[in-house]
């Protein structure tokens, strides 16, 4: 893919729902960094709106002057799911209510070489990004990919899920400074919606006194976890945590304690201690989550 990939464009306001015309993807990107002078107004407005807390007005500004977009499906006749035509190997990715935007959206874009593109909202106090990924053909692919993504982007503040939706319209926005790249990377790893993890009790085998082999144990298998972690670090440290806190459950070691090694961990690993308070809070949830599936080490099923 380049940028001549092609999707859809649809005319204020946000109620009319069927496409305008079809796009290039460079074509989007130039008309992001240098839009008409008109629109350049209602752009200041938005700002306005935003630095004063007025999200009716924020929305409705956005909702009744801004074109909007699909990049990453087309459609045929109406924007929704039965109208998919074709993905088109792209995502997006949405941050809002950042004091720091331009600080973040340059990090974000150096950080991460799946991107191609990161660029300021309309309000300048949010990011929004587009990532390659593959070209899939059903809506649970696209789905599986977004989740994927989702945990790693869920550490920084102001992370907005709602991309998961396909065909959520994306208002045109203005950045002159927007970052781009010819040479990017695609993004493969798939995920689970969250709340799709069973936490529904079940009954947990009685709670053992620890030795200190089962505390050796489940120490070699947090440091082993956080050996395995080169980058993209959330789906490994929330899979790590869930299957930690299966032996929290049983007994092997207090929630306290895991946390704590875990933290430690986090606090000195040479890619997780760029989001340390985001991995923490990962953790966290990873620890809580597994103590619903309590886990017995090996040795002690087989006596």
């Amino acid at each position: 893919m380049d940028k001549s990939t092609k999707f859809q464009v649809y005319r204020q306001p946000i109620t009319l729902i069927t496409p305008q015309k079809i796009i290039s993807l460079d074509d989007f990107l130039e008309y992001t960094k240098n839009p008409p002078q008109g629109t350049k107004e209602i752009f200041d407005q938005i700002a306005a709106a935003e630095a004063s807390d007025n999200k009716a007005l924020k929305a409705k500004l956005k909702q009744t002057y801004l074109h909007y977009f699909t990049p990453c499906v087309v459609v045929d006749r109406i924007r929704n799911y039965k109208s998919i035509v074709k993905f088109t190997g792209l995502l997006v990715l949405d941050f809002d209510h950042i004091d720091n935007a331009t600080d973040f959206k340059t990090f974000l874009f150096t950080e991460y070489k799946f991107i191609i593109a990161a660029w300021l909202s309309p309000s300048k106090r949010g990011v929004k990004a587009l990532v390659k990924i593959p070209i899939v053909t059903t809506i649970q692919e696209f789905k599986e990919l977004y989740y994927g993504i989702a945990a790693e982007m869920e550490a920084f503040n102001g992370f907005d899920p709602s991309g998961q939706n396909a065909v959520l319209p994306l208002f045109q926005s203005y950045d002159q400074d927007l970052l781009c790249r010819d040479d990017f990377d695609t993004w493969t790893s798939k995920g689970i919606k969250r709340n799709d993890f069973t936490a529904s009790p079940v009954t947990p085998p009685p709670r053992i006194d620890p030795t200190d082999k089962d505390k050796q144990t489940i120490v070699k298998i947090i440091n082993t976890g956080f050996d395995n972690i080169i980058d993209y670090g959330h789906p490994v440290l929330r899979s790590l945590c869930i299957c930690i806190g299966g032996y929290v459950a049983v007994g092997y070691i207090s929630e306290s304690e895991a946390m704590q090694l875990i933290s430690s961990k986090i606090e000195t690993h040479y890619y997780l201690k760029k989001g340390i308070a985001g991995y923490k809070k990962t953790a966290q949830w990873g620890l809580r989550a597994g103590q619903t599936k309590p886990i017995t080490l090996n040795y002690r099923q087989n006596g």
